[in-house]
């Protein structure tokens, strides 16, 4: 009889819960050995009375193995829950950890002088304000400043070890901001455009489709054509933002005007978080993530509002090739936590249900913590039936091949939320007539992230009979989840109006609002109907969704190159990159959609 470990383990902490005294002295829980690169600790300190935000993930691994569980049963075709997703509350009990638990992290909250009003729980998380000295205190530590080489850059408040009490250490998963370092950057390739004009939504020209990709050429190209949504059918369309991204109301009626003039009077709603401004006069020219992400998102989901969800702050980072903490400031990474917990705590009827995600990082510059938990919390998304399509990243099987471990291995790398199992990665193409992989699109196999029952099948295939036993042995994990699961154009001819300018972009962070736009399309007619939404995609895609792909075959990524994109030296790999071929593939997944089919098999 197999036994979780993790539970007998918990079992007896548990008991030790209940005990007169439980051992109370602090243990480390998490630490660096050094500080992160292009960071130096600052002279002065926080002041004593200065106020922070702390997020407790509660660690209850019984409960998130029950949620993925569920999860999977309403989101398979033929399964007797299929589509019965969760309601906010319903989702809290399915997750309320023990009352033992939250009682004890509770009181240990409270003895650190912390009041009961700035205590937020929310089941599997606590939420605290508190000042710096109540977090020293509470977690025997000092916080320092510390400030980037880039003296533009704010300082942080961080530390560089904390603990908690000894019987707290099976249920705390992590605390954050706290041992950290963040940067990171938006999956986007900015180029001068050429000065076309639209052609046609119902007929693809390649000539033209191959120069240039706006909406008309991707309403062609995957069968969208003329498609209205009922604009009272619920559905709603979500876009992430971070970092420098503004939404440029002019711009996006500066393209509308031009490429969807049918479209001209439509407006995208702002709603911000945890301090996110949409300030569209600090607009800068390199950040323009935000304009691509709503253009094309407003354009190929007629009459589906759309939401532009902008979160401020960001997130833990451990550096490495790719992400060296260099002074661009492409490179701030997201707060993944605070933008996804903000999402959760919509009723069901301001949720969105489709989530395009645009942006992403090297697994290896997070903590397996915090992706484990950031992973969690879309699963969440998944079971409120939400559906999250997320870019693979534009550096093949990787950038910068090399771990961040010290001990600086070869390696290929994958990305961040691509690869959490409970959202639709989404990968890229180029040309049409035919479509073909793109060279630059991110793809690979996870490090952190078991391959799901849902995907075993395809990619087993794919690394037995195409890639082999021996190519890049030791450079990938064999067993780990595969990404992309889809594919759309993403080769740099996408015309976007940005600061009043039109310019060309392009990359995966195209390629996702593009099938962002198709589920948000079938949820129209879905729900419309009666239907429920799709919610969590990728065992429909994977089984009967599968029938309206189209399976890309040719081309290939390369990467693990001897100069990364950054400029700095890295280790090559001569021939690396993953090759497009029938069925499942590391470049393209299963493939493109086709609108009209997908559609068909969704309303059967």
């Amino acid at each position: 009889m197999l036994v979780n470990r993790w539970l007998l383990g918990a079992s007896a902490s548990l008991l030790s819960l209940g005990n007169a005294t439980p051992n109370t002295e602090p243990k480390i829980h998490e630490q660096l050995d050094s500080i992160p690169e292009g960071w130096y600790q600052g002279d002065t300190t926080p002041g004593c009375h200065q106020r922070i935000k702390l997020h407790i993930a509660v660690r209850q691994e019984d409960k998130h193995d029950l949620l993925e569980e569920r999860l999977l049963s309403i989101s398979t075709p033929g399964h007797a829950l299929y589509g019965q997703h969760y309601d906010a509350q319903q989702l809290s009990a399915l997750l309320q950890p023990d009352p033992a638990v939250s009682s004890a992290i509770r009181s240990w909250l409270i003895g650190a002088g912390i009041s009961e009003t700035v205590i937020q729980d929310d089941g599997d998380w606590f939420t605290v304000y508190m000042t710096v000295a109540q977090a020293e205190t509470l977690l025997d530590t000092k916080f320092q400043y510390f400030h980037h080489a880039d003296l533009a850059e704010p300082p942080r408040i961080r530390t560089l070890q904390y603990s908690v009490p000894h019987h707290l250490h099976p249920f705390i998963q992590m605390i954050q901001p706290t041992t950290h370092f963040a940067r990171a950057k938006p999956y986007q390739m900015p180029v001068p455009v050429p000065d076309y004009g639209p052609g046609s939504a119902t007929k693809l020209n390649a000539t033209y489709c191959n120069a240039t990709t706006p909406p008309d050429c991707i309403r062609a190209l995957y069968k969208i054509g003329e498609f209205k949504a009922n604009a009272s059918s619920g559905v709603k369309l979500g876009i992430s933002g971070f970092n420098y991204q503004q939404v440029i109301h002019s711009d996006l009626h500066l393209f509308l005007d031009k490429w969807a003039p049918t479209q001209n009077k439509t407006t995208v709603r702002v709603v911000t978080s945890n301090g996110g401004v949409n300030n569209e006069s600090a607009a800068v020219d390199w950040a323009s993530e935000a304009s691509m992400d709503v253009q094309y998102g407003v354009s190929l989901a007629y009459d589906i509002p759309v939401t532009f969800y902008k979160t401020g702050g960001v997130g833990p980072l451990i550096p490495d090739l790719q992400q060296p903490n260099d002074s661009d400031h492409l490179l701030v990474q997201e707060p993944w936590l605070e933008h996804l917990q903000f999402l959760l705590n919509l009723t069901q009827k301001d949720l969105p249900t489709v989530l395009s995600v645009s942006y992403g990082e090297d697994e290896q510059s997070h903590p397996v913590s915090y992706m484990k938990t950031v992973c969690q919390l879309f699963a969440k998304l998944g079971a409120r039936g939400v559906s999250v399509l997320v870019a693979s990243g534009d550096g093949g099987p990787g950038d910068g091949c090399m771990t961040n471990d010290g001990k600086n291995t070869t390696r290929f790398q994958p990305q961040f939320p691509a690869s959490c199992p409970w959202v639709t990665s989404v990968g890229g193409t180029a040309l049409v007539q035919p479509e073909i992989a793109w060279n630059m699109a991110g793809g690979g196999f996870s490090d952190v992230f078991a391959r799901p029952d849902y995907q075993v099948k395809q990619v087993g295939t794919y690394l037995n009979d195409t890639v082999g036993p021996d190519r890049f042995k030791g450079l990938y994990n064999r067993t780990g989840r595969g990404i992309p699961d889809v594919a759309a154009q993403a080769y740099t001819t996408f015309p976007i109006f940005h600061m009043g300018k039109e310019v060309r972009s392009g990359g995966t962070s195209a390629a996702t609002p593009i099938w962002a736009t198709v589920i948000a399309n079938i949820n129209s007619e879905r729900l419309s109907r009666g239907r429920k939404p799709l919610g969590f995609l990728n065992p429909w895609l994977y089984s009967e969704g599968s029938r309206g792909i189209t399976d890309i075959t040719d081309g290939g990524s390369f990467g693990c190159e001897d100069t990364n994109n950054s400029g700095l030296p890295a280790p090559e790999v001569p021939g690396a990159g993953w090759n497009a071929t029938t069925g499942w593939d590391a470049v393209t997944g299963l493939g493109t959609p086709d609108f009209e089919k997908l559609l068909k098999i969704a309303m059967n």
